[in-house]
């Protein structure tokens, strides 16, 4: 028999947010992993596409994250649909609460899709409180509308595309498409960004707390960027062009801030030269003599192919 916790009979409630959130982490983990290793790759140019890199390796190997236990377009929409029960709640203001807080600042989600943009300088962008409510915003924004999408119009357009001759999974895939998917990515980000905040609130070494601060940030205006800007002026929240211009000049300048710690960031990790295996990340720096090692231990570097005389004979 389970444990009660908080008062929540057999636990049913923090099953169902468990599971909502690894929904929505294992797809957003796999995705991050994957745009980065690539990313890397090609910041390295033709080095990067060596064998040696292992960045190749690294990225084959990532690449299953994509679809293993659970393919992830598929898989988040179980976060969305988990979020979808909330919005009666909403509209009728109601508190809402559970047992991992990731969705309580729903409580306050009318007064939340009533904000705007209100950012006027870098320094006002960056700020994590700041950062934090724009997610709270898209969140909200992006349940309304997959609600009123996927609640109200679902049933005749469903009714709709069966008419038309569609089997039934195509005729509910097309109304998934876009908004269900969005709302999962947004609802993650801002649970790992409010997370992150709460722990690094707590360090006590200030010169760390404010690097991790600038990584906070870093991270939740390029995924904004990357990934939210259209729905944020889809829904009224940015107008004009000053928006896209700070969060844009806030990322640059963040990298530029954070570019003296890289080195210091990556040792935090430090995974040894072996399991690396890399000639491109070796701890000691030593890019080109690793390369030219691993050229020298190839196979055949100092032997001609078995198939050389064949060559020689062809052209005679």
């Amino acid at each position: 028999m389970k444990k009660r916790i908080s008062g929540i009979s057999g636990n049913s409630d923090l099953d169902n947010e468990i599971h909502a959130l690894s929904s929505a982490s294992k797809p957003i983990s796999g995705w991050v992993a994957r745009d980065g290793i690539q990313e890397c790759r090609e910041a390295c140019g033709g080095h990067g596409y060596l064998k040696a890199s292992g960045l190749g390796d690294l990225r084959n190997d990532n690449d299953a994250n994509c679809t293993y236990d659970g393919e992830n377009h598929v898989l988040i929409q179980q976060t969305s649909n988990w979020l979808l029960k909330f919005w009666p709640q909403v509209l009728e203001r109601q508190v809402i609460s559970s047992p991992l807080h990731s969705v309580d600042f729903l409580t306050n989600g009318m007064q939340i899709l009533n904000t705007k943009f209100t950012a006027k300088t870098i320094n006002d962008l960056i700020m994590p409180e700041n950062i934090i409510s724009i997610y709270q915003w898209l969140v909200c924004y992006l349940l309304k509308i997959t609600y009123n999408k996927y609640i109200k119009i679902t049933y005749n357009k469903y009714k709709n595309n069966i008419k038309k001759g569609m089997d039934p999974f195509t005729a509910k895939n097309d109304i998934q498409v876009f908004y269900s998917r969005s709302l999962g990515i947004a609802y993650i980000q801002h649970f790992a960004l409010s997370i992150m905040y709460e722990k690094i609130q707590g360090a006590t070494d200030q010169p760390i707390k404010n690097v991790l601060l600038k990584l906070l940030s870093l991270y939740g205006l390029y995924s904004i960027e990357k990934q939210h800007v259209a729905v944020m002026f889809q829904g009224g929240y940015a107008n004009g062009k000053e928006p896209v211009n700070l969060i844009q000049y806030a990322i640059l300048h963040l990298c530029s801030e954070i570019k003296g710690d890289a080195v210091a960031l990556v040792d935090t990790i430090a995974p040894p030269d072996f399991l690396l295996n890399s000639v491109l990340g070796a701890s000691d720096g030593q890019v080109y003599h690793h390369l030219q090692s691993s050229f020298f231990q190839s196979a055949y570097c100092m032997t001609r192919p078995r198939w050389w005389s064949d060559i020689i004979q062809a052209k005679l």
